[in-house]
């Protein structure tokens, strides 16, 4: 069937009458049934199924889980209708692996809004290339890799150090890590560095933007190997760097480094969208928390919007919480595509390696968190996995990993 094609489960002939409406006028073909077990079973048929049943048996949370616990149906986005505008009620469509809510009564230009965000989402899923290689196959190298969030304190700062200092240990002085978490950037302080010269400096030196040898003079160099382009000590001076100081940096930085690893923050402005359309590949964390998703939700959609959904991207999802919040099936429904990496939840570790500034993949080599971060940094900038080794003061090692298919 045609890819305008939707389904609608809706028991009262009025409410359909109301969706379909709309919908059909600006071009989409909808079909409408009043019963949940048909439309389960004909999900698999359309481009988008809108669920709008209430409470007992059938119910659009039953239904929008049986929807999502079906793994031919994992591609097709499910839009639920909600009684009320009750934030309970909308979690727990949310908590089913609804992909967007609507509250009743609802705005046929909101739904048109909201049914069109969904598709082209969707789409941009579909056309996203999986970081997943046949057997034989060399992954593609990949030079600039961006970690960006919408959503603070999901660990970005910690994936994009760990990232960097697990490349490090590859190509010693090769490799830098850029923070442009302007704001607030906290780099230096995960490899406990204090730098003299930040990039608010560097934006001021208009020579040593162009010149590869003379922006080298403005990286801190850690014990790793890894070469630091640390953030602004104050917000102040963050707010004055442009976005064409940050693409300029960036091109000269690649002639100076092979690779070159950014913590891009999450304010979503021009420099971090001029980082984002630099970038060969992107590495988005995601924690299994409501708010999270709904603001990566958003995210995926503005870039979409903007042209930026070509980047390739990976998403990993890092497990702050010691029990599980979101199953990775509704985590994977929420966000419309698949997650490759997962990095295990362990407190103590990971305040243990921020608190001695001492990043996890050096300082805890063996540990499963290690391994995890070891093979997103793999993954990201497309090496392989396997030859790698980081050894700590105490000589332990990491190797030996192996991709899994």
């Amino acid at each position: 069937m045609p890819s305008s094609t939707i389904l609608v489960l809706e028991t009262s002939a009025e409410v359909a009458a109301a969706i379909e409406g709309p919908l059909t006028r600006i071009g989409y073909q909808v079909t409408t049934t009043a019963d949940p077990d048909d439309a389960v079973r004909r999900a698999g048929d359309y481009a988008l199924v809108i669920v709008d049943v209430g409470s007992g048996p059938g119910s659009g949370v039953e239904v929008c889980r049986e929807i999502r616990g079906t793994a031919a149906f994992s591609a097709i986005p499910v839009l639920c209708m909600s009684q009320t505008d009750d934030v309970e009620e909308r979690v727990r469509y949310l908590e089913a692996g609804a992909d967007d809510v609507v509250a009743k009564p609802f705005d046929p230009r909101e739904l048109e809004a909201r049914v069109e965000a969904l598709l082209i989402r969707f789409q941009r899923s579909r056309d996203l290339a999986p970081l997943v290689l046949a057997d034989g196959d060399a992954p593609a190298r990949r030079n600039i890799i961006a970690c960006f969030s919408p959503k603070g304190g999901v660990g970005t700062t910690m994936i994009a150090v760990n990232v960097a200092t697990w490349l490090a240990a590859r190509a010693p002085d090769r490799v830098l890590i850029v923070d442009l978490d302007l704001q607030f950037g906290q780099v230096a302080t995960h490899l406990n560095l204090k730098p003299q010269l930040t990039i608010a400096e560097l934006a001021r030196d208009d020579q040593s933007l162009r010149e590869p040898e003379l922006l080298r003079a403005y990286a801190i160099q850690h014990a790793s190997g890894l070469a630091v382009l640390a953030a602004p000590g104050t917000p102040e001076s963050g707010r004055l760097i442009t976005s064409e100081q940050v693409n300029l940096a960036l091109s000269t930085a690649r002639t100076a480094y092979d690779t070159i690893v950014i913590d891009a923050g999450s304010e979503l402005d021009e420099r971090s969208l001029a980082v984002l359309e630099r970038a060969e590949a992107v590495v988005i964390p995601i924690v299994p928390e409501i708010g999270a998703l709904k603001a990566l939700h958003s995210l995926l959609e503005y870039l979409t919007e903007v042209g930026l959904a070509a980047a390739t991207a990976t998403f990993a999802l890092n497990h702050l919480f010691a029990s599980e919040m979101l199953s990775m099936k509704q985590i994977e429904a929420a966000i419309g595509t698949k997650v490759e990496a997962e990095i295990p939840y362990d407190a103590r570790l990971y305040l243990k390696a921020i608190n001695e500034g001492i990043p996890i993949v050096r300082g805890a080599p063996t540990s499963a968190p290690a391994a995890a971060l070891g093979k997103l940094a793999a993954a990201a900038a497309g090496v392989d996995e396997g030859s790698a080794s980081i050894q700590d003061g105490r000589r332990g090692r990491l190797g030996g990993l192996r991709r899994r298919g």
